[in-house]
Parts: C-alpha cells; structure tokens; sequence
C-alpha cells in the first residue's frame, strides 16, 4: 500500500513532463546479453508462440502461448534455468480443462486460468493438480487483469446496445472485482473512450479506435485508454485514481493499410492520422516502463521508465527482433523467431 498511499497528493493534476527525461545519458540503446533461450520444440513439449509469460516465486518460468484453428494451446512451466518441467494446460470441457483461448494469473502457488470459451475460472497449483473452478453467471469480461488480495481483476467493456448511425460511440471500460469463488462482483472503476461501431442497419461491427492497455503492481493498476500519451493510475484499495501523468511525445505519423482506407470510405469513418503513442506497459519493482510507438531502424523500439509519483526517469532504445513479454530487473524477456521462422523466448540480461 505504500506506493498508492505515495500517489494520493497527485491525484488532483496530470504530472505534465518535459520531452528530455532526467537520466543525462537517455536516448542510448541498451546493452543485452542473452543468457537463456527455450525454443519452441523441445523433447517433450512444443509451443505455437509465446502469448504470456510469467514468473512464480522461485524463478519459474511459465508461458501461454497462441491457440489457432487445428493446434491445442499450452501452459509449460519451466525451471528458472529453461528445463521444461510439465503442461500445465488440458484439453476438453470437464473439471479442470480448457476449452481452448484462455489468459493466466498467478498468485503465490495458486494458478487462476480464465477460459473464454466456457466463461469459467479454473484454479490449480503451480504443479498442475486441480482445486476447483467456477462459472462467471454475470457475462463475458474482455480482459483477466490479475489478483489483488482475495480478488480476481477483470475488464468488462460496455458497449453502446443501440447504433442507428456509424460513428464514435464512448465505451466504458469498467475494472470489475470478483471474488475467488465467484459468488460476489463489484464494479470498481470506469474508464471511458471512444471505439467506431458501425450502424446495425449497415450490418454491425466496427473498428478500434483508442486502446485499452494495462499493467498492474501488487495495489495499482497503470492504464492507458487514450491515443496521446497518458498514463492513469488506479488505486485498487479506494477505486480511485491516485495519479495521472504524460510526457511531450513527438507523435508518429500512421500510414493507413488498403484494408483501412476501404473501410473508411465505405462507412465514412474517421481517419486515424497517428499511432497510438503507447503500445505496452510493464510494472517491475517500482517502475513503470513504457514502450512507446517510436521505432529506429538502427537503433530499435524507445521505452520510456517513470517513478511512482509519474516523474519522467529515463528514455532508451531496445533493438531486439521480438515482442517484449516481461521485465524482471535486471532481465527481459522477449518472444522471438529463429533463423527457420520457429517461435523462441529469449532471456537477456540488461547491463
């Protein structure tokens, strides 16, 4: 509870930081140094590509990878030096299985697996052995978020039920507590913004328009839900926003796809004339880490790093051929691809 008990005097006003961060040595390429690499297809196990990854307490790696039409998904769990220790994941519809997409969270030794399919919550050890599981009666949640104390995160999305015309429509992105046995819900916070529908006497369906991206800490949740670069941060103890914080941010130009510009033209819709500013957030150890939508083509992706009260720390680039799965100190870890296109995660110490 420190860090939110530290962001209660900011939650008034948006820390509004300058271009250039403190570190005088920002704008650098960080040095990384392989030292683990858990290909795709080992003896006994195989993956599709690294959806997820996520640590326990001792060190343990545990990755969800992609599920797609003909091939089952997995949930391996391998020890802290890459050795593949067992799949956790099983296939079906009874007690204790999955139907097929699904995200994790763990908490301790306890794994809580949300099966979009089945709409349930699936709880087993980190060795694999089943608890229980329990069915979500409410309705669908759009995103399993994570554990804070004796409740299960969510996000839930409401849309707008009647579209007569085809425009922006505000969506509320509500974070949603449920308890671990599934028998009591809250509402805690709502974020607004904006997605495109399209009119339900064109046929219904739509386009993204602002992104929805979160990381969380053990009490906070870091949200951005806008196009230009904001950072919120939500107490998760009162449901309140403890702090808001930017930077100036050179914005980068977006290049529309064919696939756009038709779609533009058929439902003039809006024309997006910039990237999303940020892409992803990582929360580790008292830092927030921002991947940024600026890419060097020599130098790589810009990640930004700021303190808890929202001060702009420091800026560099990572120039790696992969996806940026999780920060953990001193290392990354990235999902890649090999020199034959097969799927990799890739460890690299930071120096």
């Amino acid at each position: 509870m420190a860090f939110a008990a530290a962001l209660a005097a900011y939650a008034q006003e948006v820390v509004d930081n300058p271009e250039v961060p403190q570190n005088e040595n920002a704008g650098r390429v960080l040095k990384l140094e392989e030292v683990l690499r858990i290909d795709g297809q080992g003896d006994n196990y195989y993956y599709n590509g690294a959806n997820m990854l996520l640590l326990d307490e001792l060190g343990n790696i545990y990755i969800c990878d992609s599920w797609s039409s003909g091939s089952r998904a997995h949930l391996l769990k391998f020890s802290p030096d890459g050795s593949f220790l067992k799949d956790l994941y099983k296939q079906g519809e009874g007690p204790g299985e999955i139907q097929s997409a699904y995200v994790f969270v763990l908490q301790g030794k306890e794994v809580f697996v949300y099966d979009y399919m089945k709409r349930k919550i699936i709880v087993m050890d980190n060795e694999g052995s089943y608890d229980y599981e329990f069915k979500i009666t409410s309705g669908q949640f759009n995103e399993f978020i994570g554990v804070f104390e004796d409740w299960l995160v969510f996000m839930r999305r409401d849309t707008p039920y009647e579209r007569k015309t085809s425009k922006l429509y505000d969506v509320a992105n509500v974070i949603v507590f449920l308890s671990k046995d599934g028998q009591k819900e809250k509402d805690v916070h709502a974020f607004s913004s904006k997605a495109f529908y399209i009119s339900q006497a064109q046929g219904g369906g739509g386009m993204s328009w602002d992104p929805f991206i979160v990381a969380m800490s053990d009490d906070l949740l870091f949200v951005c839900r806008s196009s230009e670069y904001l950072i919120e941060v939500l107490d998760l103890e009162t449901g309140k926003i403890a702090a808001r914080f930017k930077r100036e941010y050179p914005r980068v130009r977006h290049e529309q796809q064919k696939w756009e510009k038709d779609f533009v033209s058929k439902f003039n819709a809006p024309k997006r004339k910039y990237k999303n500013d940020v892409k992803s957030l990582f929360y580790d150890r008292g830092r927030l880490w921002v991947q940024t939508s600026t890419e060097d083509e020599e130098k790589g992706m810009l990640f930004d790093v700021f303190d808890m009260k929202g001060h702009f720390l420091d800026s560099f680039y990572i120039n790696i051929e992969g996806r940026i799965l999780k920060i953990d100190g001193d290392f990354l870890f990235a999902a890649e691809s090999d020199e034959e296109e097969l799927p990799l995660v890739v460890k690299y110490r930071i120096d």
